[in-house]
């Protein structure tokens, strides 16, 4: 028996010659066990049996199912631990040496340190012999509680072990007479140690691109420059993908290439927005990327619903039918938060069955039941595979918190749980691991800017790099090897071949801003726009009615004097922002600033007592000695004042005001704007931060203009916090035929009737450089 080990750069023919090798064994009447990865499965069984091969004898498996495969022959057998059940398990260990439960962040950090370590056979004593610092002895802390708690189980590291010491005993039967290992990247060492290991009862056969240290090749395979490589860049990333669907729909029903033929590679964030298009094309897609138990359909909605008291949004608001008249006018007003979406219930009519629903999600009683019944109640008509499977996550979350904290680990399990994908045949979309050891006759490699295809070489948080191992010393005595071996090149040269023909794209830029292309796999040369592909869509066809956006009215919500601000700037953006949640409160587009800003805030059209103000002194110990020398000005203060608001006029929002009757008769009102302390400092920036706006100077005129108010002075005042107001105008005030005020006024009236009917259309111009919307406008011009 021996291990052969078969090298060669990607492209070089390698899986090609293991196919052969596959179907002779099989035609001698012998049994193939063929190791890959899962994403792999399909692929090579679909190149083997091309030719009507029946393959007979042949099986796919991962090297996991290898493991156990083995154990299960040898009768040596745990139960494994899979998935979410091994962070579940890591969550345990944390809340055993710290005595208080984690967050889901902090629970993954962890799990993701002890795969590594026991990937490279670290034991929690070689760790602590390691530790240099307090992080890195919690971490072997840790580390030991959880293997301590795997006593009676296996997760895929021990089940690897557990096989290795199997193959190095004398006597092992194993069922294949040939076992071939393609389609990896790499292996560690514990991996090299067990196919070294079965090679001593089976003829093993190892194929990789780069060659472990101390490991010889049997066979090395020249490079082929058999690859056409073709790289065009786009101007931006909706361009882009709608040529890549014209040139596929091109290759499928021009060329006549099979679907299975033809692969898509794009960078995680662009999937959806491949999927959207190739419906609008007509493109058989089969989206391969990696999907979580919550991205979509009902999973979606079960975490919307749990995160919802802590945060609510429209999106979240509208998962529940009971809320939908809530969520339509959160939408309509751009809010989101407890507080905003409380008053907007208050102001509507709807505090009741807000407040009833809050009460409903909070978790009472045992906490898998309420997971059961909730889900009875608002996910009727899920599949049942869904719900079985997060009563499963529900399980694990009760053995990690109650109440708040069963919500919160939840939804975490829930997002970190991964399903299948039920997907028809088609022209794969695929992300650049999926995309490992397969290889089509046309792959289109889409944003392949800077950043987007890496290696993903990063430091550890535990241990340090000058703490780790050169490669071939872990390979010789084990231990933690260094993260940064400059696998870069590797990894560019592996997607390079990934195909017969590979057509790379880019965009030069979105609505971030210019993008830099990825060297690696462009070069550096200037890459030529896209060509010109037949249209592929109904609404590319010459004399089709061209896209008419819906410039329909459209509910604004309350003429707030800044709504009106931004909706003069441009309509289609403030509408944009709205419907994406995209932007701040609208009554307040700056947004709420610091903490204390925003608690002195909540005391809407009231005043701070004695009580709150010392409640606040205790809440921020860091500001208590600014409240304290404020204490009289801030309790006379009325704050969130509106003013205005009958039928057809507009509405200002006024963080606080002061009115002090004057001995002479009258009034003076003072207008107070908090900022944050780095805002203000001296009477010009107070003024930069408040010139462009129209509330404060809009309500100087109206305070002028209706003699009821028996107004004499305004004074319009910036009050950082942690300092002292800022007068703009000390000496006798704001007069109300400052421009500024004129213009304002003028500005609002001007602009009010348009937006009370709802009209939005879009506004080109210098706008369009900040438009967080731009890619949803026809006209945006930048």
């Amino acid at each position: 028996m021996s291990l052969k080990v078969l090298s060669g750069p990607p492209g070089s023919g390698r899986t090609r010659r293991l196919l052969a090798l596959a179907k002779k064994t099989c035609d001698a009447g012998g049994r193939v066990w063929w190791v890959g990865l899962p994403a792999q499965r399909g692929h090579t069984l679909r190149r083997l049996t091309a030719d009507g091969y029946a393959a007979l004898g042949f099986e796919f498996m991962s090297a996991q199912q290898l493991y156990y495969r083995l154990l299960t022959a040898a009768t040596d057998l745990r139960p494994l631990v899979v998935g979410t059940a091994r962070l579940v398990r890591v969550v345990e260990a944390l809340h055993h040496v710290n005595r208080a439960f984690p967050t889901p962040g902090e629970a993954r950090l962890f799990a993701a340190a002890i795969a590594e370590a026991k990937r490279y056979a670290v034991t929690p004593r070689d760790y602590e012999q390691l530790a240099a610092d307090t992080e890195q002895r919690r971490f072997a802390a840790v580390y030991a509680a959880y293997q301590a708690g795997m006593t009676n189980a296996w997760d895929y590291d021990d089940a690897r072990q557990a096989a290795l010491d199997l193959v190095n005993r004398k006597a092992l039967t194993v069922e294949a007479d040939v076992v071939i290992v393609d389609g990896l990247r790499e292996v560690g060492p514990l991996e090299l140690r067990f196919w070294r290991g079965l090679a001593r009862h089976i003829n093993v056969h190892l194929s990789l691109a780069v060659l472990p240290p101390g490991l010889e090749p049997t066979t090395v395979l020249p490079a082929r420059d058999s690859t056409v490589v073709e790289r065009f860049a786009a101007a931006n990333p909706v361009e882009e993908g709608r040529w890549v669907m014209r040139s596929v729909k091109q290759d499928l029903f021009g060329q006549g290439m099979a679907p299975l033929d033809v692969a898509i590679v794009a960078p995680a964030a662009r999937a959806r927005a491949l999927v959207a298009l190739a419906e609008e094309y007509g493109v058989p897609l089969m989206d391969e990327t990696p999907l979580a138990l919550a991205d979509e359909g009902q999973g979606r909605v079960l975490v919307d619903l749990l995160e919802l008291p802590e945060m609510p949004t429209p999106t979240r608001l509208l998962a529940v039918p009971a809320l939908e008249e809530l969520g339509r006018l959160a939408l309509e007003a751009g809010v989101a938060g407890n507080a905003a979406v409380g008053e907007l219930a208050r102001r509507n009519g709807l505090s009741e069955v807000w407040l009833q629903w809050r009460e409903r999600l909070k978790v009472t009683g045992d906490a898998v039941t309420w997971a059961r019944e909730l889900m009875a109640e608002l996910l009727e008509g899920a599949p049942r595979e869904l719900v079985e499977r997060a009563l499963g996550k529900a399980q694990e979350a009760a053995r990690l918190g109650a109440g708040d904290g069963f919500r919160a680990w939840w939804a975490a399990l829930l997002q970190d749980a991964r399903q299948a994908r039920a997907e028809g045949a088609g022209v794969a979309l695929l992300d650049a691991t999926s995309v490992s050891g397969r290889r089509y006759r046309k792959v289109y490699l889409v944003g392949a800017v800077e950043g987007a295809y890496r290696a993903g070489e990063r430091e550890d948080y535990f241990l340090p790099e000058e703490m780790r191992n050169d490669l071939s010393e872990s390979f010789a005595h084990l231990g933690l090897p260094r993260r940064f071996q400059g696998r870069g090149e590797a990894f560019a040269m592996e997607l390079l071949q990934r195909a017969d023909h590979l057509v790379i794209t880019a965009p030069l830029g979105d609505q971030g801003g210019p993008l830099v292309l990825d060297e690696a796999l462009f070069g550096a040369t200037e890459p030529p726009a896209l060509p010109l592909v037949p249209a592929g869509s109904r609404l590319e066809l010459p004399g089709a009615a061209p896209y008419v956006p819906d410039l329909s009215p459209v509910a604004l919500g309350r003429p707030y004097v800044e709504s009106l601000r931004r909706y003069h700037d441009c309509s289609f953006r403030m509408w944009g922002e709205g419907v994406l949640r995209v932007s701040g409160d609208v009554q307040d587009e700056e947004g709420v600033g610091e903490r204390l800003r925003a608690a002195l805030l909540q005391e809407r059209g009231g005043r701070l007592t004695v009580e709150r103000l010392a409640a606040l002194v205790e809440e921020f110990p860091n500001h208590a000695a600014w409240l304290n020398k404020h204490a009289q000005l801030l309790s006379r203060l009325t704050y969130g004042v509106e003013l205005g608001g009958r039928a057809g006029f507009a509405i200002t929002y006024l963080h606080a005001t002061e009115k002090v009757e004057l001995a002479g008769g009258g009034f003076r009102v003072d207008i107070y704007r908090f900022v944050p302390w780095s805002k203000a400092w001296d009477e010009e920036s107070a003024d930069d931060v408040i010139k462009n706006r129209w509330s404060e100077y809009w309500a100087v005129g109206a305070l002028f203009a209706q003699p009821a108010f028996r107004v004499q002075e305004v004074h319009v005042l910036v009050w950082p916090i942690g300092e002292d107001p800022i007068d703009l105008a000390p000496r006798g005030g704001v007069s109300p035929r400052w421009l500024r005020v004129s213009e304002k006024r003028s500005l609002v009236e001007e602009t009010l009737p348009a937006f009370m009917r709802g009209e939005v259309k879009p506004n080109p111009g210098f706008i369009c450089r900040t438009c967080p919307v731009f890619d949803l406008c026809r006209e945006g011009v930048r």
